[in-house]
């Protein structure tokens, strides 16, 4: 066996094919295949999938007519094959799903007879190539024991040839921050607790993350916690989990290395659906990502028994060797787009420090799908330290950015002598910049930290604008990610660090949250999202007790909404002032689709305002639900009274100047119909916060301002019997 290189239609193709092979099959000759935008599997490729499915895209949409005569799908040594075919992406991509598998290592020809048309009449050009299947059964192996996947998975994480440099600086220097823990919390004994550092007002949000004890994997859990390391959520789980996040606004997402597919879950936080690559192949936890148009992005490892002697001296005679494979799945879960990395990389791209000679090799190792601003992918692809830029409408490689040690950057650094190694988690920013997790395993010495960089793809030029790496610094050999939030701060997960797990920083390097984990564990990503659950909801969110005097006290109520298919108990309550307290006794059985009623005491003992979380906690089954409740009340008269009876009030907003959040607080004496909106400096109302009847109280209210530009803005207070008018200013 031995390798050979040729170069059919757009890019280099990197093939592996059998030498008795070729005695005893002949390839059809390609005919107009580079008259069609697209094509998978790629014309004269090898190592195909015995089950991939075709992909023709001619570029223009196709009438729907006399599809199953016009395409014949031949195998040499399985033969016809019939298939299904579906016109996909408004009729623009033909599809032809066969119904059996081919047979290993046999030549594929594809033909497409001269009688299909776009809708616009024009003619379909007569189409013929072919492909070879890989005659390996080693994805097959994989993807039906997880354990195999896991030995071969857990390479990346080979800490002997890494350096782990861990924080032993206790110092009242770095440790000048009040911490924050959930020891007296009712969680399991194995429960991966947090302790966090919140300083500088964190953004408002939930933090995500899945965290494990390597190398066994065990006990995973599913962790949504807020800003003081309390956990809203959680699941214990049988197998290790990944990639735990946010899809949109009614989903979330995790990947389970039992079942080795990614799971969806809604606000109730119970699975409704689940994805995994096709054609064979085993869906990677790296990445999933889905857009607007409900079309999803996964990746898998590809395992191919390749002949690494024939490559590099010394080489592995029947080494396997991991390619990757990427797929867009449309709306119906059919794959509309696939880019595999033996049609477009050699094995050689791997940095120097990659093994060649193993009996295994895992050249490529891709960790992060981004779907660029103009339509086309970026990938980041750790074990060649490069991210690469491809066309999705044709597969083409657009460009190739890498560090120091990358083979094949096309561009020049400015102000960043080292570039990033071995890199995750690359994003594009609003501004056009991209961000990238350099976990930094080439540099000397060893130090991960985050790099945004701005990025001339015309004139090949790469600028580092900004970067943050802890000090003393920490090493993650392995995982990690880097998202930028919308005030600008960034959230950022240490993965294979032992030290921290996660923090947010703000653009001047500032900690805005620094949370850490038992030694222990370690976590793939991190993340940070507006995030509540509708398994059970409170009205009103926000408690406003309004103006109490020192050692009276007023009992307000809440209605607990059970929206669930099941009931629940609100078992446990947690909140962190004693001025407020439930007087209704736990626990709070709620029926399905029925509600309870709350009660809660507020009873100030000294003057000032104050302001409190309740955590209303359902605890079953090794799985917390949590709703929160916000809680404010003052001892503090801010205006005229008539026997302490409270008057209309319209506070000043605070922050002010603020970026991009800031809080209005309003108070009125009897019920009414408030309506509170923003007008901008030219009186054009812009946003609504408040259009309903409210009873008597205090009553805060938050203004994103994320949307807009800087500059003077003025929000106004109305009712049946009061308008009241104040200036605030966004400054970003």
């Amino acid at each position: 066996m031995f390798f050979h290189f040729i170069a059919p239609l757009r890019t280099a193709v990197f093939i592996l094919f059998s030498f008795s092979l070729i005695l005893t099959t002949t390839e059809a000759q390609s005919i107009n295949a580079n008259k069609f935008q697209y094509l998978s599997p790629v014309p004269d490729s090898k190592l195909n999938s015995p089950e991939t499915n075709i992909i023709i895209r001619f570029g223009d949409a196709l009438e729907s007519y006399n599809l199953d005569n016009s395409l014949i799908v031949t195998g040499s040594r399985s033969g016809l094959h019939k298939g299904n075919i579906v016109l996909a992406e408004n009729n623009k991509i033909l599809l032809f799903q066969p119904l059996q598998r081919f047979a290993d290592g046999e030549i594929v020809t594809v033909k497409l007879e001269n009688s299909l048309k776009t809708i616009s009449n024009e003619q379909v050009p007569v189409l013929q190539y072919s492909f070879t299947i890989s005659n390996t059964n080693l994805n097959k192996k994989i993807k039906s024991d997880p354990n195999k996947y896991l030995e071969l998975l857990s390479s990346e994480f080979d800490i002997s040839k890494n350096e782990f440099v861990i924080n032993d600086d206790k110092s009242e220097k770095f440790f000048n921050r009040k911490t924050y823990t959930v020891q007296e919390d009712s969680l399991p004994a194995d429960f991966p607790i947090a302790s966090v550092d919140s300083i500088n007002n964190p953004t408002e949000g939930s933090v995500f993350y899945a965290p494990f004890i390597y190398p066994n994997y065990l006990p995973t859990y599913l962790i949504i916690t807020d800003n003081y390391g309390i956990p809203l959520f959680y699941r214990k789980m049988k197998s290790a989990t990944f990639d735990f996040k946010k899809l949109d606004d009614s989903t979330l997402t995790y990947f389970d290395l039992g079942t080795l597919q990614y799971y969806i879950m809604n606000t109730s936080y119970k699975i409704i659906d689940s994805i995994s690559v096709k054609n064979g192949y085993t869906t990677d936890l790296h990445e999933f990502i889905r857009l607007a148009n409900k079309h999803s992005f996964l990746l898998s490892y590809d395992y191919e028994k390749v002949p690494m002697d024939t490559v590099v001296e010394g080489g592995d005679s029947n080494a396997t060797v991991i390619g990757i494979i990427m797929q867009e799945l449309d709306e119906n879960k059919n794959v509309v787009f696939q880019w595999r990395s033996w049609d477009h990389f050699k094995v050689t791209d791997a940095t120097y420090e990659i093994p060649l000679t193993t009996s295994t090799v895992d050249y490529v190792h891709t960790n992060a799908i981004v779907i660029d601003d103009d339509g086309n992918i970026l990938l980041s692809n750790r074990n060649m330290d490069e991210i690469t830029k491809i066309d999705r409408q044709t597969g083409d490689i657009i460009w190739r950015l890498g560090g120091k040690y990358c083979k094949n950057n096309q561009f020049t650094f400015l102000n960043d002598s080292i570039g990033f190694s071995h890199q995750h988690d690359v994003r594009r920013l609003a501004n056009g910049n991209i961000t990238v997790f350099d976990n930094g395993n080439l540099h000397s010495p060893q130090f991960s930290r985050v790099v945004e960089y701005q990025v001339d793809e015309i004139n090949k030029i790469v600028s580092l604008v900004w970067e943050y790496k802890n000090e003393p610094k920490t090493f993650a050999p392995a995982m990690g990610s880097a998202r930028r939030l919308y005030n600008h701060n960034t959230i950022i997960g240490w993965g294979f660090s032992p030290e921290t797990a996660v923090s947010e920083i703000r653009p001047d390097k500032t900690i805005s949250l620094y949370l850490k984990l038992s030694d222990m564990f370690r976590n793939y990503r991190a993340f940070k999202f507006d995030w509540k659950t509708n398994l059970f909801v409170t009205h009103p969110d926000n408690l406003v007790f309004g103006y109490v005097p020192s050692g009276d006290s007023l009992i307000q109520s809440i209605n607990v909404i059970n929206n669930s298919e099941k009931q629940i108990k609100i078992n446990r309550l947690l909140n962190r002032d004693s001025s407020f307290t439930v007087i209704t006794p736990l626990p709070i059985a709620i029926d399905s689709l029925d509600s309870s009623t709350i009660q809660i005491m507020f009873k100030p003992d000294d003057g000032g305002n104050y302001s409190d979380d309740l955590y209303l906690q359902w605890n079953y089954e090794q799985e917390r639900v949590t709703q929160i409740v916000g809680l404010s009340g003052t001892t503090i008269v801010s205006v005229k009274n008539d026997g302490n009876k409270m008057n209309y009030v319209l506070d000043q907003n605070y922050p002010n100047p603020f970026n991009p959040v800031t809080t209005i607080i309003y108070q009125i004496p009897k019920i009414s119909l408030v309506s509170i909106k923003i007008f901008d400096l030219l009186g054009k109302e812009v946003a609504t916060l408040v259009n309903e009847e409210k009873p008597a109280g205090r009553y805060k209210v938050k203004f994103n301002g994320n949307k807009f530009s800087s500059g003077l803005y003025f929000y106004k207070l109305q009712t049946e019997n009061y308008t009241s008018v104040k200036k605030m200013i966004l400054l970003k």
